[in-house]
């Protein structure tokens, strides 16, 4: 029976995640949980069906996942809605997405398929080519509407998957190089609001009621939770409007102001745990194709992880990273969905 070939951990991992998020959303904002819950329902489902393609159907079909994406990130970027200064969103009927959150996935399907298609040579210039004119394709789309956080996640997966494939170290030599020469024209790039987040970074105190606030606020709301926390529904920085979108970007801050150190320990400890088996279950994979997808979505929960909780505790600049299966969206909740069910897909078999 299907079911009994699917992978029980990665069953119960994301409902308990999402738990922890629809907890913390129930106490500070009812109506935004109850629509989680019914994006978590439809996005479950969407991870059983994904869960029982075959996983030869990602590996052959990779072009249909690819250009598609191609077109809407172009739709997005000319007919985009702007939301917290990037034209990220589109609509589409009463729904509004974010086609950035699903670029990830096609991104690791392609990138995992171009890769194995030929992997003796993934040192050859042409090889390096095609892989290369891919990715930036996608990552360059992202980056210019703009959405940076989006882009940097993509980024990390392409150059993890290339260094997972066994990708010679002088390219990345080289690609440090050439990213040190770019980084002045990068920067002028950047909008005003994005540099002041790096510069705050370095210097908190910079615009504290400012640039300098978001992360202010977050790690007062750490910080008065203390050992055991304020309790549910008792966290003031929320509650109160002092804490930034505390649904999104900082619902860790907000979680750790009502459970205290002892609920930033439970959740941390369950994160890197559902991280090291997605790990584990990419070194077990029988084959190279399956390897490099599980690897690429571990790449992604990773570093959304690793950045959000940074920047959260003032650790990293704020640059709008969600916390996956945690943060309030529909677009980011079924993006994560969707991922943790390729790697059942490749599990099962």
């Amino acid at each position: 029976m299907f079911i009994r070939k699917l992978n029980l951990p990665l069953l119960i991992l994301p409902i308990l995640l999402f738990s922890i998020g629809y907890i913390t959303l129930r106490s500070t904002h009812k109506e935004l949980a109850e629509n989680q819950l019914v994006y978590f329902i439809i996005g479950y489902l969407l991870y059983i069906l994904i869960s029982a393609a075959p996983s030869e159907l990602f590996f052959k079909y990779w072009k249909a996942f690819y250009f598609p994406t191609f077109v809407i990130l172009t739709i997005t970027l000319l007919l985009g809605i702007e939301k917290y200064g990037s034209s990220s969103w589109i609509k589409i009927g009463t729904f509004v997405i974010q086609p950035s959150e699903f670029a990830k996935i096609s991104l690791i399907i392609s990138l995992s398929a171009l890769i194995c298609s030929n992997a003796k040579n993934i040192n050859s210039a042409r090889k390096m080519l095609n892989v290369s004119l891919m990715s930036l394709l996608i990552v360059i789309l992202v980056l210019i509407q703009p959405d940076l956080g989006s882009a940097l996640v993509l980024f990390v997966v392409v150059i993890g998957l290339l260094f997972y494939a066994g990708l010679s170290k002088y390219f990345f030599v080289g690609a440090f190089i050439v990213l040190g020469l770019l980084s002045s024209p990068f920067w002028s790039l950047l909008q005003d609001y994005q540099k002041k987040r790096v510069l705050v970074f370095l210097n908190p105190s910079l615009d504290i009621l400012g640039a300098g606030y978001n992360v202010t606020q977050s790690l007062i709301a750490i910080g008065s939770g203390g050992f055991m926390g304020k309790g549910f529904e008792m966290g003031t920085q929320s509650h109160l409007g002092f804490l930034p979108v505390f649904w999104t970007d900082f619902i860790y801050a907000s979680f750790a102001e009502e459970w205290g150190f002892i609920g930033i320990v439970i959740f941390n400890l369950i994160y890197m745990f559902f991280l090291i088996y997605i790990l584990y279950l990419s070194k077990k994979a029988n084959t190279t194709f399956k390897s490099l997808l599980i690897i690429g979505v571990f790449f992604v929960f990773m570093f959304q992880y690793t950045v959000n909780v940074g920047m959260n505790l003032g650790m990293l600049p704020v640059t709008g990273i969600t916390l996956p299966f945690v943060s309030y969206g529909g677009s980011s909740l079924f993006s994560s969905l969707i991922l943790l069910g390729l790697v059942q897909s490749m599990c099962k078999e």
